[in-house]
């Protein structure tokens, strides 16, 4: 009865990160196939500089650093775009850049270095109303963007080249995915830290890699693997009164080992 009680006081954080998840589940496999598996930890550090910029000036920390991030992101796109420098290197600099950026505002007000650390671990119980809508906006046009946009990202993801050969518009189809994935990351960091979101995005999508047959069910794969993890992760820190943002990415690690196993039994096999 307890657990059930607890549960329905935190059913706004549950919702929420089953939204995140799921939404996280599609751009994952998106940047994965792209190699761009580190922009996750890239955006969520420049996040970093976002929210503590958010605290001292006194706005609202969630919704200023998705517009921040959106800015961040697209720069990131045309610099990559621009290839004068490799995507690495530039997320590198993002990544240091935000960190910096937190810690230099953090030493510039009093008290404002607690709120923004709070930020590092995240927390179910912190989000809000307002941040379950925003998180149920941000994964309808994630999901719209694609089911709209599906057989144009197949062919851009495989081959480019013929993409453009083809008349797909490579250029906006990267802009828009990157911009959906710097979203999404930001609303993770709420559920599960800075220092855990990119495992949101990166790991049930390298999960599905290992035991889908097609690009559609790697799509599928990842989110079944994101919903689980995140349901299971909080029944599991409600039961043992431990973090749910730390039980929630062991649960996707486990995942990831489990197919890892099945997968290297049946390459071994085949030989």
């Amino acid at each position: 009865m307890d657990f059930i009680n607890t549960l329905g006081l935190v059913y706004e954080g549950v919702l929420a990160g089953l939204l995140i998840a799921l939404s996280c589940s599609m751009v994952g496999v998106y940047l994965l196939m792209r190699r761009l598996s580190m922009l996750g930890a890239g955006i969520s550090h420049s996040a970093f500089g976002g929210i503590a910029i958010a605290f001292l000036l006194g706005l609202e920390p969630t919704l200023f650093t998705l517009f921040y991030v959106a800015l961040i992101s697209v720069l990131l796109q045309f610099l990559m775009d621009s290839k004068r420098l490799p995507s690495d290197t530039i997320l590198s600099l993002f990544f240091s850049l935000g960190t910096a950026l937190a810690v230099i505002v953090s030493a510039m007000k009093e008290n404002l270095s607690a709120n923004i650390y709070s930020y590092l671990f995240g927390s179910l119980l912190a989000v809000s109303k307002e941040e379950l809508y925003v998180s149920l906006f941000v994964f309808f046009i994630t999901a719209l963007a694609f089911w709209l946009k599906y057989d144009q990202l197949f062919l851009v993801l495989f081959n480019e080249e013929i993409a453009k050969l083809k008349g797909i518009n490579t250029t906006l189809i990267n802009y828009l995915f990157v911009l959906l994935a710097g979203m999404n990351i930001v609303l993770s960091i709420k559920v599960a830290g800075l220092l855990l979101s990119a495992s949101f995005v990166a790991l049930p999508s390298m999960t599905a890699l290992l035991i889908a047959g097609s690009f559609f069910q790697t799509f599928l794969f990842s989110a079944i693997f994101s919903l689980l993890s995140v349901f299971l992760g909080v029944v599991v820190s409600l039961i043992l009164n431990i973090p749910p943002s730390g039980a929630i990415v062991m649960l996707m690690v486990l995942f990831f080992i489990l197919c890892f196993l099945l997968y290297a039994y049946k390459a071994r096999k085949r030989f």
